[in-house]
């Protein structure tokens, strides 16, 4: 449980602090306090409480519950709230919560103001169960529980019965395809020769109950079908042998650029995970529908992200394909079967190759940048990193490089805000004891700075902040630098730097400006500080170059 302190939820952080069954942490920024518990919850997918006093508190809850919304991770929040009779009313502190994140959460509850009656406290307790398991249930996500009370709210005992409530309990339970669609499903895949499976954000950490390691090895023996080409998003964690990541620069590739698109665009395309951050394969995708279209998620909605879509099928990626892929060893069908000589597969398999050679080219050819930063620090990162990816530039220079399959990636791709992604990977560090690194831009680094303000920092966070004076990310896309307030109001450009806000919450603090000082810094910066504090590497990089360098990227892949 994270608690924000305040005075109208004095009951329950006395209460839930005195149980002796829940952890309870203190962060007094509520915004903070939410992101950090997403942090926690989405390494354990285990729900993590949060709760703060009334009036605005509940609102810098907010961003952190769309979030979790959107990436399926289970927060159980408790608003405090004034009597409902003065709602409205003048009272100091006061705003309607009731229902305030409906939107973005699963259910939305209020607790009765005063139990008294057998019906009430049954009333209490049910709404309390239903609660907890919604986290959990089906498509998992955040639930909101509004509590009004009375003053007074300390010294207040009451008698408590000495047996326990009531718990009822949902029981999970697998969902199963029957064996006429499993068929369906077999006759559309064997009709073509070009399949391609995407992978996108993954609602599940890596190994949670053996997922992934699962899926790994259910889309290695697709991939023994040469009519597959499996792409796989970094945030995805699913990387097979020949999966390709880096498909924003394949799609730059002159092959692709020039028009011959039949060759390479599939007509049976396999979607898993719930959204995808390359805005290259989203948009040619739509413009070379595939005829079928399998999406494979928990969704409880059509998500049609590439405007293809044929099939929703409402399974875990990994418990569709056991069921799949033993319906099709039952039916002595095999996935290896395809003999064709110039395959699918081998036609991306050679771009592949092709931009791996122009990359390589183009990155012995310039100077000091974002790019040339990500290029020297990848490779540096410690083994087995829990990796956070800030939103705008990082998780997109990420996705230039080729993943390493012992780092674990992780970002907020729900809703893709910079607000607080320093906060969740703090949390991330405080509950899995690894060594994580966050890469984070300037904006979102200052924009979340009180991340840094409370006790559960551990030895081996490290935060590299990429400080080129702005919002580099607008420099990049079409459009702000045709105006006149490209720097101002899109860029927000700053000369701020972070040396003192290091100080400040007692972090060690590294700096490197150039290529020579980080490649030397970085051995330091990753080993475990003689004071057991977390670590922060600003690398200073030119926003203007670095804006040109990866635009001449992308210009220098579709060179013939």
């Amino acid at each position: 449980m994270v608690i924000s302190p305040g005075s109208r939820n004095a009951p329950l952080i006395i209460s839930f602090s005195e149980h002796g069954g829940f952890d309870c942490l203190s962060i007094p920024d509520e915004r903070v306090a939410a992101f950090f518990a997403l942090g926690i919850a989405q390494q354990t997918r285990i729900p993590v409480i949060i709760t703060c006093t009334s009036g605005t508190a509940s609102l810098n809850f907010a961003p952190a519950i769309a979030e979790a919304f959107y990436q399926k991770i289970p927060l159980l929040v408790l608003t405090a709230d004034r009597p409902v009779e003065w709602i409205g009313q003048g009272e100091g502190q006061s705003i309607r919560q009731k229902q305030v994140y409906a939107n973005y959460v699963k259910r939305s509850y209020e607790l009765p103001q005063e139990p008294e009656t057998h019906d009430d406290l049954w009333s209490n307790d049910r709404i309390i169960c239903e609660a907890i398991d919604q986290t959990t249930l089906g498509v998992p996500g955040p639930v909101h529980i509004n509590v009004p009370l009375r003053e007074p709210l300390y010294g207040r005992k009451e008698n408590i019965s000495p047996t326990f409530p009531k718990i009822i309990r949902t029981m999970p339970v697998d969902k199963s395809i029957l064996s006429v669609q499993l068929r369906d499903l077999t006759s559309e895949w064997t009709r073509t020769n070009k399949k391609m499976i995407l992978c996108g954000l993954s609602p599940m950490v890596p190994d949670t109950k053996g997922g992934h390691t699962q899926l790994n090895e259910q889309l290695a023996r697709l991939n023994a079908d040469n009519t597959v080409v499996i792409f796989s998003e970094v945030t995805s964690n699913v990387f097979t042998k020949s999966s390709i990541s880096n498909f924003d620069s394949l799609l730059s590739a002159p092959e692709i650029v020039s028009g011959n698109q039949k060759k390479y665009s599939p007509d049976l395309l396999i979607t898993l995970g719930d959204s995808f951050i390359s805005k290259k394969i989203k948009n040619w995708i739509r413009s070379n529908r595939p005829p079928v279209h399998w999406h494979i998620g928990t969704d409880n909605y059509y998500l049609d992200t590439f405007q293809s879509l044929t099939r929703s099928i409402p399974l875990s990626p990994h418990v569709f394909f056991k069921q799949w892929l033993s319906f099709l060893d039952d039916t002595r069908q095999d996935l290896s079967a395809s003999t064709i000589t110039d395959s699918f597969r081998e036609n991306w398999t050679r771009l592949k190759k092709f931009v791996r050679i122009k990359q390589r080219d183009y990155l012995q050819g310039i100077g000091w940048s974002d790019l040339r930063a990500f290029h020297v620090l990848l490779p540096q990162l410690p083994e087995n990193t829990n990796l956070h990816l800030a939103n705008s530039t990082p998780i997109r220079y990420a996705q230039l490089f080729e993943p390493r399959r012992d780092i674990t990636y992780n970002a907020n791709r729900g809703v893709a805000g910079i607000d607080g992604s320093s906060s969740t990977a703090a949390g991330a560090a405080f509950v899995t004891g690894r060594a994580t690194t966050l890469i984070t831009g300037d904006l979102s680094f200052f924009y979340d700075s009180n991340a840094l303000w409370h006790r559960y920092l551990t030895p081996l966070f490290r935060i590299v902040l990429i400080n080129n004076e702005g919002g580099n990310i607008f420099r990049f896309i079409s459009g702000p630098d045709t105006t006149n307030q490209l720097s101002e109001f899109f860029e927000a450009g700053q000369q701020a730097d972070a040396e003192f806000i290091a100080r400040a919450f007692k972090l060690n603090y590294f700096v490197a400006d150039n290529e020579e000082v980080l490649k030397k810094v970085i051995p330091e910066f990753f080993q475990m500080q003689p004071n057991n504090r977390p670590a922060l590497l600003e690398i200073k990089t030119p926003g203007i170059e670095s804006a040109k360098i990866w635009r001449d990227y992308f210009a220098f892949l579709k060179e013939t």
